[in-house]
């Protein structure tokens, strides 16, 4: 399994740990070569097309695109984690920043999933959406209700534009996210937060293409992060 070598001081896997492509996503699968470190020690998320063939669940299916992927070989628990990125540019794109179970799926833990669409990149305002953008975060459990997805304001701006901060504080009673350090959630049920107590998370970084987006469609794109932090809380 390929590797990039201490990246912000963490090793990382170039897909996910159980392997190139999601059995329910085979619009795009995890290509190493999409992961690119460069000279300023950030990292760029690609997604091009890159068309490869794999066996699922005993039928060949041709997978149009590679996409950049990065998925933390160490097992995290309460602390700080924040990343400094500008989302990439283009359509029907899935960039995200989250974390799921050593163990099991879920649980997991959203700092960010953004949406672009065909037409205006992440730009989705309506009466339900004062935040303007389609970028959200959300909490995913089994056998415990969790609050649903919700977006979170990003300024007027575009986040495909210009580099934000996202971040999460995971402590034991409490969840709490920001967005260039402006809390714009928090989680702390006392329910999903004794569910998520338990768990060691694995921390992805990845770029996408949408179910969303036409059979074949590819699109050219980067996600660039400045840095991946974390700082270890003990409860």
């Amino acid at each position: 399994m390929n590797k990039i070598r201490n990246w912000c001081g963490y090793d990382w896997f170039t897909q996910e740990r159980w392997g190139q492509i999601h059995k329910n996503k085979t619009q795009a699968w995890y290509d190493p070569s999409c992961v690119n470190v460069e000279a300023d020690n950030s990292i760029s998320l690609l997604t091009k097309p890159s068309p490869k063939s794999f066996d699922i669940d005993g039928e060949k299916v041709l997978s149009p695109n590679g996409v950049g992927l990065i998925s933390c070989t160490k097992r995290f628990h309460y602390g700080r984690f924040e990343i400094k990125a500008r989302l990439p540019k283009g359509k029907y794109l899935w960039p995200a920043f989250w974390m799921w179970s050593w163990d099991n799926w879920p649980p997991e833990i959203d700092i960010f999933e953004g949406y672009s669409s065909k037409n205006f990149g992440y730009f989705r305002p309506s009466i339900n959406n004062p935040s303007l953008w389609n970028v959200e975060s959300n909490v995913h459990t089994r056998g415990v209700k969790a609050p649903p997805a919700r977006d979170h304001w990003l300024g007027v701006s575009s986040p495909d534009s210009r580099y934000i901060r996202y971040a999460l504080e995971w402590r034991r009673d409490s969840l709490k996210f920001f967005y260039d350090d402006r809390l714009v959630r928090t989680v702390d049920d006392k329910d999903v937060m004794d569910y998520l107590a338990d768990h060691r998370m694995n921390v992805v970084i990845n770029n996408m293409i949408r179910n969303a987006a036409p059979e074949g469609y590819s699109e050219l794109s980067n996600f660039n992060i400045k840095y991946f932090k974390y700082e270890q809380y003990w409860q």
